[in-house]
């Protein structure tokens, strides 16, 4: 009964700590969504009606595809199944993937998929970011420039990211989006620019900004969920941990009338011998 109050004390603790968390983690997602829609609107005004040779925007010609898949997850455990979501869809993908025979590499951020996919997939696993706790545009801009590197030299032609997308406090979504090649419509065609250098040059620094931009969307939704699923799952783990107290309580009542009752039993019975 002792060992189920502590740890009763620390899951109640820890919902509240993953309470605070979300609200912080809730503020700045709707803060970098605006953003992020902003700087796609942008990107499909200027390079809609454009023919374009770059990387981000070609869609490659080979008949297999290069793919890199960036999987996002926690650090921690604790947060039911948020991070076997993700990992599971992963391993679908790459699953279908190895099927088609064509070649892949995972990049993980974040210490639980790192160490689920490495044990399945081995060197497919090319990189990691292990931590995730101080989330800001410095991590997304580090993560985009190793994609942007990789992505010249030409060893993948897609980006895939595999994430879970924060929908409400008691919902989560895992979803696997491509990010490159950049999917951008046609558009209106009486709209005129004027390009200063070139084109191509403005492009390639915007499409940059885009990705930092949605990379940094994309960790702020999974701390979201995580934190709410973390949420979640400690207040389960609180009411289990009051209906175990209770069942123990009761339980240690019931034997410890059972002893008071046998005493009394033995000890009338001797009275009467006497």
């Amino acid at each position: 009964m002792k060992s189920v109050k502590s740890t009763q004390k620390i899951t109640r603790a820890m919902q509240l700590i993953s309470a605070a968390r979300l609200n912080k983690a809730r503020e700045a997602l709707e803060l970098s969504i605006p953003y992020t829609t902003a700087m796609q609107e942008m990107i499909i005004s200027v390079a809609g009606s454009a023919e374009l040779n770059i990387p981000m925007f070609k869609k490659s010609s080979e008949e297999k595809q290069k793919h890199l898949i960036v999987v996002v997850t926690s650090d921690r455990g604790l947060c039911g199944s948020f991070n076997a979501a993700v990992i599971k869809k992963a391993k679908e993908y790459c699953t279908t993937l190895q099927t088609l025979g064509e070649s892949f590499y995972i990049r993980c951020i974040g210490k639980r998929g790192y160490e689920s996919l490495s044990n399945h997939f081995g060197i497919e696993v090319i990189t990691k970011v292990p931590s995730t706790k101080q989330i800001d545009a410095r991590l997304a801009s580090s993560i985009v420039e190793n994609i942007i590197k990789d992505l010249s030299l030409n060893k993948f032609n897609t980006v895939n990211i595999i994430f879970n997308n924060f929908i409400s406090v008691m919902q989560y979504e895992t979803v696997n989006e491509q990010i490159i090649p950049c999917e951008v419509g046609m558009t209106n065609q009486s709209a005129s620019f004027e390009f200063e250098p070139v084109l191509p040059e403005i492009l390639e620094e915007l499409t940059e900004k885009y990705l930092i931009a949605v990379i940094y969307n994309v960790l702020l939704e999974n701390a979201a969920s995580e934190h709410s699923a973390r949420m979640t799952a400690m207040d389960n783990a609180t009411r289990n941990a009051r209906a175990m107290l209770y069942n123990l309580s009761h339980e240690y009542n019931k034997t410890r009338q059972a002893l008071i009752t046998k005493e009394l039993i033995e000890i009338i019975s001797g009275a009467q011998a006497i």
